[in-house]
């Protein structure tokens, strides 16, 4: 081991071993267009830190986080975790510096809670296995389990293809609902741009909420779904709190201010 970590690697290991259970204290609840539900939760910035953090002091660790200016220029969340030592671990997560002040304290929050369970270890999210799992779709374990495909000799595969139809022409476009296209992902990306969400899984969360629907990928919205969360965009760009009025018309009914806890 580096000696110059000696000392910080081994409090930390302290601290992992007497890591507490954390209970995920925010839930959001997304009803689907089908009638059905998907729910993900995740420990606040608060419990996390009311847990983790007189913990590393027992064992004289100290966690710091400042916003900055990253070794790109850009704006970024310098953390640290420091030892009594002198040692420390430091590192930069970057994030956006565009929007109101209201805006970028949300980011350097969210900064603030992942940097922190990562450094420590802690599962501070409910990961997405679980979700998958609840949602009937195939989680990465039960992919890797399934039984590969036969493979034919050389010889055998030769013969296929000699013998092997025409491909069938692709089928004509149904009647049904149509992909977004690509002047409505340009929007799109326009239009998080405007409100200053450009972390990737920020934008797919956002667009699942306003559709209803869990999405693993921007290219699963049809382009009535686009349409909206475009609409969506353009009506947060003109909030004084965009970010803020998005996360209102996308929040569970018990998460509303006024609703029943």
């Amino acid at each position: 081991m580096n000696d110059s970590t000696a000392a910080i690697a081994s409090a930390l290991g302290k601290v992992q071993a007497e890591l507490p259970k954390l209970e995920r204290d925010r839930t959001v609840t997304v009803q689907q267009k089908s009638g059905g539900t998907y729910s993900y939760s995740y420990v606040t910035l608060a419990n996390l830190s009311d847990a983790i953090l007189p913990l590393l002091a027992k064992h004289g660790l100290a966690f710091t986080a400042l916003p900055g200016t990253g070794a790109d220029g850009k704006m970024c969340l310098r953390y640290h975790l420091l030892h009594e030592s002198g040692e420390k671990l430091t590192g930069e997560f970057p994030i956006s510096g565009e929007g109101g002040i209201q805006m970028i304290g949300g980011r350097i929050s969210y900064s603030r809670r992942y940097c922190l369970a990562a450094l420590v270890g802690v599962a501070a999210d409910e990961d997405d296995e679980s979700r998958l799992a609840d949602e009937g779709r195939p989680t990465t374990a039960q992919r890797a389990a399934r039984p590969a495909k036969a493979t034919a000799p050389a010889a055998g595969r030769q013969a296929q293809r000699a013998t092997a139809k025409p491909a069938a022409p692709p089928p004509l476009p149904s009647d049904g609902p149509q992909p977004y296209t690509p002047a409505q992902r340009a929007k799109l990306m326009a239009g998080f741009g405007q409100v200053g969400i450009d972390d990737r899984g920020e934008r797919l969360d956002v667009c699942s909420r306003l559709v209803g629907r869990q999405l693993s990928s921007a290219n699963d919205l049809t382009m009535d779904e686009a349409k909206r969360v475009i609409d969506a965009l353009e009506t947060a760009a003109k909030q004084d709190s965009p970010v803020l009025w998005l996360a209102e018309q996308t929040a569970a009914p018990s998460e509303e201010p006024g609703g029943e806890a």
